[in-house]
């Protein structure tokens, strides 16, 4: 049943993520939470930190939505496959908006902790978010 328990946990985190809800995405979260990818230049820690982690691309891509394509549970981990959409009308880590349209998978693995997410890595290609924008070129 914890695997069951775990995935409704993650949707629940997603859900509030794809409402822009902060206090309800901390809320889902270990006080002692950690947020880290090769794409962010450190990782986020704590309660302020996944609000800082949130807002950064809420800022970017007010109008974005991650999809919840596939997901895993091994307790106490759950794997969820994604994908990230939305038009990127505000700065991004000091690159102005550009208005473009961004469509990229990733993949999250999160690690529940007394019914929160306690550890999660994030994965997705950040060089293709960048090209999209019109940061990077094309391949």
């Amino acid at each position: 049943m914890a695997g069951q328990d775990n995935l409704h946990i993650v949707r629940e985190l997603f859900a509030a993520w794809n409402a822009h809800d902060m206090e309800g995405f901390v809320k889902r979260l270990d006080p002692k939470t950690v947020w880290e990818s090769d794409a962010f230049p450190a990782p986020f820690s704590g309660h302020d930190g996944a609000r800082q982690f949130l807002k950064l691309y809420v800022t970017a891509f007010p109008d974005l939505h991650l999809d919840i394509e596939q997901t895993l549970a091994a307790d106490p981990y759950v794997v969820v496959r994604w994908r990230f959409t939305g038009p990127h009308l505000g700065v991004l880590a000091e690159v102005p908006p550009t208005g473009r349209r961004v469509g990229l998978h990733g993949c999250s693995v999160i690690e529940i902790k007394s019914a929160k997410a306690g550890h999660v890595w994030v994965y997705f290609d950040n060089a293709h978010l960048l090209r999209q924008i019109g940061v990077l070129p094309a391949p």
